[in-house]
């Protein structure tokens, strides 16, 4: 067994490892929670955050509850699906919950919100690997999946090696500094919201997208009936229409949130409203406005869907919505409080009218 020492180590090497993925206002929080020193630069961080450690300041517990915060929030795609009122009954207790896992082979996993849910560990190879089950306000099934990723800075510039002439063909050689990095899945019950949601951060149209939801998808089935639950998914359809609605007309709609870009479709033809850039709204067009304020009644609106939608949530960054596969795309960092605020906010427009 390593000694406490050595542990410290392992722990300061596992904390600069996810610190440095991280946006640098999280790892301000962290560091502020705890009464250390912030800094102003990533280095200031790395150094203050390892003397927190050494000092005892900042603990092994305290890094984990920090990491479910914050480690793989955000910057994902996200399937969101609707409960229903047995589902939230069942799920609503940890009792209840742990009722639902009948594979025995999974109760292995399970954790207490108290304990190390998060292992302090990268995975050795590239596979997802299924790491906790917990419960606290909402079931979390969690897996953990290494990657690995090269880096080019003047730092790794000053190893490159002069040209070589090899059979008649000039070679070049640039020098690049692997950098180890670990990705976080889950699925989450969440009975106060009425949601369940997978979040997978692989881009969409990749193979290790499908294979991740494949694996979830598995795994989940062990738990609850996963097709039915695939058979109430979060109607973004509605949700692209009723919200760009709201945001147009109601007074009460949330002020923090701005369309980037909608697409409305009616039978074989669509109307799409955009800005014309990142973070620019269509509603900063005052001519494209008054088009889009022409869908006024519910009669006008209602021969229409939505198929796509690009809403800035203030400070929560950019959130697309996709019909064709009820998908969101989170753009941002976020913690966990984050992303349920956008997701419950996003719940509340699937029946709006």
């Amino acid at each position: 067994m390593p000694s406490a020492a050595e542990q410290k180590e392992d722990l300061k090497a596992f904390a600069l490892s996810i610190v440095r993925g991280q946006t640098n206002v999280y790892v301000k929080e962290l560091l502020r929670e705890h009464g250390v020193r912030i800094g102003a630069t990533k280095q200031d961080f790395d150094k203050n955050l390892i003397e927190a450690i050494d000092n005892d300041v900042i603990t092994r517990e305290d890094l984990q509850k920090w990491l479910d915060e914050v480690e793989g929030w955000g910057q994902q795609h996200v399937y969101a699906y609707r409960l229903t009122a047995e589902q939230e009954r069942a799920f609503s207790t940890e009792a209840g919950a742990l009722q639902r896992i009948k594979d025995g082979r999974l109760l292995a996993y399970w954790r207490k919100p108290t304990a190390m849910t998060t292992s302090l560990t990268f995975p050795e190879d590239e596979q997802l690997h299924l790491v906790s089950i917990t419960f606290a306000d909402s079931l979390v099934v969690q897996w953990h999946k290494g990657t690995k990723y090269w880096v080019r800075t003047k730092e790794e510039e000053q190893h490159d090696k002069p040209n070589e002439w090899i059979e008649g063909f000039e070679y070049e050689f640039r020098a690049y500094r692997g950098r180890s990095m670990r990705e976080v899945m889950r699925f989450a019950v969440r009975p106060s919201a009425g949601l369940a949601a997978l979040f997978i951060p692989k881009p969409v149209n990749s193979k290790e997208h499908t294979d991740a939801y494949t694996e979830a998808r598995a795994t989940l089935g062990r738990v609850l009936d996963f097709p039915a639950l695939e058979k109430r998914p979060m109607r973004l359809a509605d949700v692209i229409k009723n919200l760009d609605q709201a945001l147009t007309f109601d007074a009460q709609a949330p002020e923090e949130v701005r369309p980037q870009s909608t697409r409305l479709k009616s039978g074989v033809a669509y109307v799409e409203f955009a800005g014309v850039s990142e973070g620019v709204s269509y509603f900063d067009s005052a001519g494209v406005r008054r088009v889009r304020e022409s869908l006024r009644s519910e009669a006008d609106i209602a021969a229409f869907s939505g198929t796509a939608g690009t809403f800035r949530f203030g400070n929560l960054g950019r959130v697309q919505l996709f019909a064709v596969d009820n998908r969101i795309r989170l753009w941002s960092s976020l913690t966990a409080d984050g992303v349920w605020r956008i997701l419950e906010m996003l719940t509340r427009y699937q029946d709006r009218q």
